[in-house]
């Protein structure tokens, strides 16, 4: 009954649905007036609420269990999403000084016994990149990863269907480590992958796929990736 009454007033059936119309209209974009001796101290309560809470948490929380985890970890670790889902317990973790990784999933998988992951000094993981890492993946310093991004040094799951039926991992030989240079920025929702290595100062451009090594001072693009600019310091 309800709904049917809220249908006819938004097809304005009649002149006094139409009215009814016009009502709800103005209702909706009504404004209260500002007061700003008020309503600003107000607003950096509000602030404050949401933010100071996060920021404790962070501090007294995400940043020391992280850290608990790793090998090794720098000053200056933030984690601006909380704690990164971290798969296999054997995974090593290195990271260097001021490092950001937003709410990631890292995961290891089962081929080697120590994987390795290694992120150096004033380096960024966006929100919701995945790193695979089966022996060896590492980030230099300066490095700007965008959101959504997929870095991995295997393929993860063998191409033989059987072995696939059977939940097996991928073949030693399989596996080639990814290497990135320092001052590197890869654009959002890229993937980089096994065996790849990227020179220092090279642009990944979004949404491509990096098969192939990729020289410095360049820009790439496509899938698979291409240099689309060379010596980039130059410009």
């Amino acid at each position: 009954m309800l709904n049917a009454f809220i249908l006819k007033i938004k097809r304005k059936e009649t002149p006094f649905y139409a009215f009814l119309y016009q009502l709800a209209v103005r209702a909706r974009s009504f404004n209260i007036p500002t007061v700003k001796a008020i309503h600003l101290p107000l607003y950096y309560l509000d602030f404050s609420l949401k933010v100071v809470p996060k920021k404790v948490f962070h501090t007294l929380w995400s940043v020391p269990l992280f850290k608990a985890r790793c090998v090794k970890s720098g000053k200056g670790l933030f984690l601006p999403n909380g704690i990164p889902l971290i798969i296999g317990s054997h995974l090593k973790i290195y990271l260097g000084d001021n490092v950001t990784i937003g709410r990631s999933t890292i995961g290891a998988s089962k081929i080697y016994d120590a994987p390795v992951l290694k992120i150096g000094n004033n380096s960024t993981i966006g929100y919701g990149t995945g790193i695979s890492v089966a022996k060896e993946v590492i980030i230099g310093d300066n490095c700007a990863i965008g959101p959504n991004c997929i870095i991995m040094d295997s393929d993860d799951h063998p191409l033989n269907p059987e072995k696939r039926l059977l939940r097996e991992p991928v073949d030693k030989e399989d596996v080639a480590a990814v290497r990135i240079g320092n001052n590197v920025w890869i654009g959002s929702y890229c993937a980089i992958l096994k065996g790849v290595t990227i020179g220092d100062n090279t642009v990944v451009a979004t949404h491509s796929v990096v098969t192939r090594d990729a020289a410095g001072n360049c820009v790439y693009a496509g899938f698979p990736a291409r240099p689309t600019l060379r010596d980039i310091d130059k410009k």
